[in-house]
């Protein structure tokens, strides 16, 4: 079959009965095609034929995980790259580097698809933000005054593009421009560590940039904990007030909570082991709980008959969300705009207040590296100030 490879097209194509699979070629460029398998599996695929003149096959990517003129311009590059090899080039010729979209398509992004969960989030930002404006230029000629003036214009860049007119006046905040921005330098990063591409330079340290994040969201006290937990116990789903305490006492993410299984738990050690394909930074850790935690777990794991620790009533499998649950509470609790993951804030804030070293907080919730721990340090010394103000107004010695 033959046609101008497209999302909808392919997508519409229909693989011939009693066929395993089909190649669609595109009638724009010669060796491009898509193999569709009767199960709908579609993969973007360049066809050529080796020095012993045998056809090969080679996977450029997924459909749906890069567009199809993403996957042309790769096809392209790849037989343009082999035609020259091909003719036997002289060896004292300079390499040619990829274009960030090469680059980004075929190597960054399958490897951050195996090394971390955040792959989609990668994907998102650079289609929305860096493709336009590096997309097809060569990862070795971009220099340091592009990437300062990227940077001024991305923090006046209207969010959304300004298509809606809700938020047609609002610009990207800061937070946003430096995530785009240390995407670009992590691939650079990776462009130079693979040494084929014959990028030396990594441009973006024209720029400053702050890596360490702002916590956003409520850190709650020992008061609204427990108003929290009160209004749980009256709500409908007779496993909202376990999640929480768990959630509360261990910082562990809503996703590791409601998908925990008991082949995590280690009655006789006391830990639960979140493994790597749970973990957010698919390293996995060893979590220690602590006494009121165990209880929990073992008072459930006596009378449960499921794999997973929090099995939906309704369904035998995991809870997705609890939302309807969670909002119930809150409203009931006086904390309307109250997210599940603030308990894992609140609990990393109060380990820190408590005394616990920030190598301890930083294991406990996982985080691969200390700097994303380090948010907190900030948040507890400023309430230490604020405390420290309190006091001393106190003494009216400043009245």
């Amino acid at each position: 079959m033959k046609l101008h490879i497209t999302e909808k097209a392919v997508k519409e194509a229909v693989v011939p009965e009693g066929k395993k699979s089909f190649l669609i070629f595109d009638t724009e460029q010669t060796g491009f095609a898509v193999q569709k398998t009767a199960t709908g599996n579609m993969s973007f695929v360049v066809l050529y034929r080796n020095e012993f003149k045998k056809q090969r096959q080679e996977k450029l990517g997924g459909v749906g995980e890069i567009s199809s003129n993403a996957a042309r311009a790769l096809a392209r590059a790849f037989l343009a790259n082999l035609k020259e090899k091909n003719q036997g080039l002289p060896r004292g010729r300079m390499v040619q580097a990829p274009t960030m979209d090469e680059f980004f398509f075929k190597t960054f992004l399958p490897k951050v698809k195996i090394e971390s969960r955040s792959y989609e989030t990668h994907a998102s930002i650079y289609r929305n933000h860096i493709q336009a404006e590096f997309g097809q230029r060569r990862m070795n000629e971009v220099d340091g005054d592009e990437i300062v003036d990227f940077a001024g214009r991305l923090r006046e860049k209207q969010v959304s593009g300004g298509r809606w007119a809700k938020s047609s006046t609002r610009t990207l905040s800061e937070g946003t421009v430096k995530r785009i921005l240390i995407l670009v330098r992590h691939i650079f990063n990776e462009a130079i560590r693979t040494k084929s591409t014959n990028v030396k330079e990594n441009p973006t340290h024209a720029i400053q940039l702050t890596t360490v994040r702002k916590i956003v969201g409520k850190f709650l006290t020992r008061g609204q904990l427990k108003a929290l937990l009160k209004a749980a116990e009256e709500s409908q789903n007779a496993d909202l007030p376990d999640i929480i305490r768990v959630m509360g006492a261990t910082g562990l993410r809503r996703d590791n909570v409601l998908a925990m299984r008991w082949s995590w738990f280690d009655e006789a050690r006391a830990t639960l082991s979140v493994p790597a394909e749970e973990d957010k930074a698919k390293k996995g850790f060893v979590l220690h709980l602590s006494a009121g935690v165990l209880a929990i777990l073992r008072g459930r794991l006596e009378a449960s008959e499921s794999e997973w620790v929090f099995p939906n009533p309704k369904t035998g499998k995991p809870y997705h969300s609890c939302r309807n649950a969670w909002v119930t509470a809150r409203e009931a609790a006086g904390l309307p705009s109250l997210r599940m993951h603030d308990l894992r804030h609140t609990y990393a804030s109060m380990m820190l207040d408590s005394g616990s070293d920030i190598v301890d907080v930083q294991h406990a919730l996982g985080h691969t590296q200390l700097k994303t721990t380090a948010g907190y340090l900030h948040l507890t010394e400023g309430r230490k100030r604020h405390n420290a103000n309190a006091a001393a107004q106190a003494t009216g010695l400043f009245a």
